[in-house]
C-alpha cells in the first residue's frame, strides 16, 4: 500500500495515524517539491486515476484520490465506517462536519484575500478561534444521549471509528495553535471532547506514530508563507 501527501501534517495526519493504528504495511510518500510530485509521481497516478490529486492511496489495484473517499476506502476497508446504517450515516456526518473545522483553520492559516491578508488579521482572528473553539457540536454529540458508541468514541464502541482521526488531529492543531499564541485551553469548555482526546492519545499502536518525525512535522506549508506552521 502507498500513501502519498505533501511532507506536512496537513491532511496527510489522519490516514497516517489509522495505517499505524492498524499496523498496516504502507510506504509514507511524502513530497516536499512541486517537481518531487508534478513531474515524479503525478503521471503514474493519473494512468490509474483521471481525478490524480494529494493525497491518493493505491492499494493493489485500487488508487483513490479525494481526502473523504479514501477515508471512506479505509474505513470499509478495516471496518471503521460502522456496521449498521445509523453508524454509517453518522459517520459521513462527521467527516464533512470535521472538514469545515478544518477548512476553517486553512483559511486562517494561509494567506487568502478574503480570509486573512496579513498579520494583524491572523492575530485577531486566531484569538477568536481559540477562545471559541469550533469543537461545541462534537461534545454535545458525545454527551448526547443517542450517543451511539456510549463511550469515549464517536461511532464505534471498541475502538475509534474512521472521523475520529481526522477530528482527533483538529483537535491537536487547535489546541497547538492556542499554545502558539498564547491562548486558552481550548477544552475548558469541552471536558467529553478532553476525554476522547487523552484516549486517543494513548492507543497503542498509535504510540511510534507520535514518536515519530511523521508527527512532529509542521502542520502546514510554510513554503506558502503561512502564519501558522
Amino acid at each position: 500500500m502507498e500513501f502519498g501527501y505533501w511532507k506536512i501534517r496537513g491532511l496527510g495526519a489522519p490516514f497516517r495515524m489509522i495505517l499505524e493504528y492498524k499496523e498496516a504495511k504502507y510506504v509514507d510518500k511524502q513530497y516536499s517539491t512541486g517537481e518531487d510530485w508534478f513531474k515524479d509521481r503525478k503521471p503514474a497516478i493519473l494512468a490509474m486515476n483521471p481525478l490524480a490529486n494529494l493525497p491518493y492511496l493505491v492499494d493493489g489495484d485500487n488508487c483513490i484520490c479525494q481526502t473523504n473517499a479514501i477515508l471512506n476506502y479505509l474505513g470499509d476497508k478495516y471496518g471503521m465506517n460502522g456496521t449498521t446504517e445509523v453508524q454509517k450515516i453518522r459517520t459521513q456526518e462527521l467527516l464533512c462536519e470535521i472538514y469545515d473545522v478544518r477548512n476553517g483553520m486553512i483559511y486562517l492559516s494561509y494567506p487568502h484575500k478574503n480570509a486573512v491578508r496579513n498579520q494583524a488579521e491572523f492575530d485577531a482572528k486566531a484569538k477568536d478561534i481559540v477562545g471559541k473553539a469550533p469543537f461545541a457540536k462534537f461534545e454535545s454529540l458525545l454527551a448526547f444521549k443517542d450517543n451511539l458508541s456510549g463511550g469515549k468514541w464517536f461511532v464505534l464502541k471498541d475502538g475509534p471509528g474512521v472521523a475520529d482521526f481526522h477530528i482527533w488531529e483538529m483537535l491537536d492543531q487547535h489546541r497547538m495553535l492556542s499554545e502558539f499564541i498564547g491562548g486558552p485551553d481550548i477544552f475548558a469548555e469541552f471536558p467529553k471532547c478532553k476525554a476522547f482526546y487523552e484516549a486517543f492519545k494513548t492507543l497503542p499502536t498509535l504510540k511510534n506514530y507520535f514518536a515519530s518525525e511523521a508527527y512532529k512535522m509542521e502542520l502546514n506549508a510554510r513554503g506558502a508563507n503561512v502564519y501558522f506552521a
